[in-house]
């Protein structure tokens, strides 16, 4: 049964790090007992990595700053919540585009009425609301996010830290239970607001994690969780083949389009869902790709799977 998140709610039991989290570490980590509406979905057969996993654990525990870089579709989020879901921890995600204003974050004015009166009233953002909820905030793509927006964090990434509302004079505390964490392609990269540009904020975060990669048994595994049993010759194992071909590729700067680990699962499940392995390639990675790519990738494809698995280069 999924109860409701109530602001009162502390974790009340401890799990075993080796048995929930397959790590063999003898530890136990506080959790909740029961779930509630913010807790994300289970994904079964989630590969837990012992690092990545610890610093979220970390986070979580002695509430520290966790900071997860890594490439995109390299399942940095996803890992969180999945921590989130063993430990029965509520847990929210914040796209930090570009496009993300101050105002959506912490509220803004707006008129309201009141008996037929017109008032203004100040309306809060998701930040607040999060700050006052045993949650964990996620963070995704913090790297983007403009130096404005990423300035609203400052004192909240300190120890004890908070928010301050300049508009009504409120100083908002976290719950007990509240926790951020966040997700970053890079640190010193070309975007918007990227850390190199402001050290001072990087050293805000407590811990700094690259996400690993996955090796080729590592994805085989996941593969093969969707495929199944199949009467197709090593079926799995040629759609990891040109995952891996179609990545090296792209680090060497002849294909624009990385091949990330989500689209490695969409590929799977489409191929599942229209019982053709051409065709959802070609939804799942080819039409994502600059038409001045796809000759190259359907030569690439066209090795792997020869031509029994043909797909249309247009």
């Amino acid at each position: 049964m999924i109860n409701r998140l109530k602001l009162n709610h502390l974790p009340d039991i401890k799990i075993s790090v080796t048995n929930v989290f397959n790590i063999n570490l003898n530890a136990n980590v506080p959790a909740f007992s029961k779930p509630n509406e913010l807790v994300p979905q289970t994904r079964l057969g989630f590969q837990f990595d012992r690092r990545t996993t610890l610093c979220i654990l970390a986070g979580l525990v002695y509430n520290k700053r966790v900071l997860i870089v890594g490439k995109h579709g390299t399942g940095k989020s996803t890992h969180i919540e999945q921590v989130c879901n063993r430990l029965n921890w509520g847990c929210i995600r914040i796209n930090m585009d570009s496009y993300l204003t101050k105002s959506q974050l912490i509220g803004k004015e707006s008129l309201i009425f009141q008996h037929r009166c017109p008032v203004v009233k100040f309306k809060y953002g998701l930040l607040p609301w999060a700050l006052r909820r045993p949650l964990v905030l996620v963070l995704d793509d913090y790297d983007v996010c403009t130096p404005e927006v990423k300035s609203i964090f400052n004192k909240l990434l300190e120890t004890n830290g908070e928010i301050n509302i300049p508009e009504n004079g409120r100083i908002i505390t976290p719950n007990a239970s509240f926790r951020i964490l966040a997700t970053s392609t890079t640190l010193f990269g070309s975007q918007i607001g990227n850390f190199g540009k402001n050290s001072v904020h990087l050293d805000k975060w407590n811990m700094v994690v690259n996400a690993p990669k996955l090796s080729s048994n590592q994805e085989l595994k996941l593969v093969n969780q969707i495929i199944g049993k199949t009467t197709r010759e090593n079926i799995s194992e040629k759609i990891v083949k040109l995952a891996r071909m179609l990545r090296r590729l792209q680090d060497k700067g002849k294909l624009s389009l990385s091949f990330s680990v989500r689209s490695l699962l969409s590929w799977t499940e489409l191929t599942i869902i229209l019982n053709n392995i051409g065709e959802a390639f070609k939804y799942a990675y080819l039409n994502k790709c600059k038409k001045s790519d796809r000759l190259l990738i359907y030569e690439k494809y066209t090795e792997v799977f020869g031509s029994t698995c043909s797909i249309r280069c247009s």
